[in-house]
């Protein structure tokens, strides 16, 4: 079992004077939870964090200036370099170490790090899992939201012919669709082949501050008619 050395100690006495003049019950609690803190730290299993021991340590000083708050920080700080040592079922080597490489460049923290791994392996399994899911059936898909599409009609459009002839109100319209395509919304209402099926699956339709999720929907029709219907398609 650790102990506080006596300068700690001392350290850790004074600053809860200072910081509780007048209450001796606070006093106690700061001293309390600042030594768990120390001795957490003394305590802590770097295990595979062993080689980065001191850059941690060095982070947690310059992080806070109370034990309690750096001993949650080294601790987050190790397992997050355990995990970023992990290597994920299903993520290709070569994904994994560029993911680690743009991290680091961005951040210092193993906890950032990590952090930024994770979603970008949450969004490769995403964008694996869709193309394999979208892709048997994308044509299929396209077909179907362009039948929904072509039956819109506005029975208020005032249609009016060449020399500014009157030809009678209403008109049928194929209503657009839009994707999110590199963060961008795009409005279309013909060709589908260039976008990838992350992409596709966006498609929606836009009424005004409503939105449906055209692509999405027409997705889990085809689940439910293969699971309850006995639809049998190309996967």
């Amino acid at each position: 079992m650790s102990k506080v050395p006596p300068d700690i100690l001392a350290e850790i006495k004074a600053a809860a004077k200072e910081e509780w003049p007048d209450d001796r019950d606070m006093q106690e609690h700061y001293v309390e939870s600042e030594t768990e803190g120390y001795l957490a730290i003394a305590e802590t299993d770097f295990g595979v964090a062993i080689a980065v021991k001191d850059e941690i340590l060095e982070w947690a000083d310059d992080y806070s200036s109370l034990w309690e708050e750096r001993a949650s920080f080294v601790a987050d700080e190790v397992a997050a370099y355990a995990e970023l040592q992990e290597q994920p079922e299903g993520v290709p080597a070569e994904i994994l170490a560029d993911l680690k490489r743009k991290a680091a460049a961005e951040h210092d923290w193993y906890s950032s790090q990590r952090d930024e791994v994770q979603g970008g392996i949450a969004h490769f399994l995403y964008v694996r899992d869709t193309r394999a899911k979208i892709g048997p059936i994308r044509d299929l898909l396209v077909r179907m939201e362009g039948i929904i599409g072509d039956e819109c009609y506005n029975d208020n459009i005032q249609n009016y012919g060449s020399w500014g002839v009157w030809e009678g109100e209403g008109r049928s319209f194929r209503y657009p669709v839009t994707v999110l395509r590199n963060g961008e919304s795009e409005k279309r209402r013909s060709r589908f082949d260039d976008l990838q099926a992350e992409e596709l699956v966006t498609g929606h339709y836009k009424f005004g501050a409503n939105e449906l999720s055209i692509y999405r929907a027409l997705v889990k029709v085809i689940d439910m008619l293969e699971a309850e219907y006995g639809l049998k398609l190309p996967r």
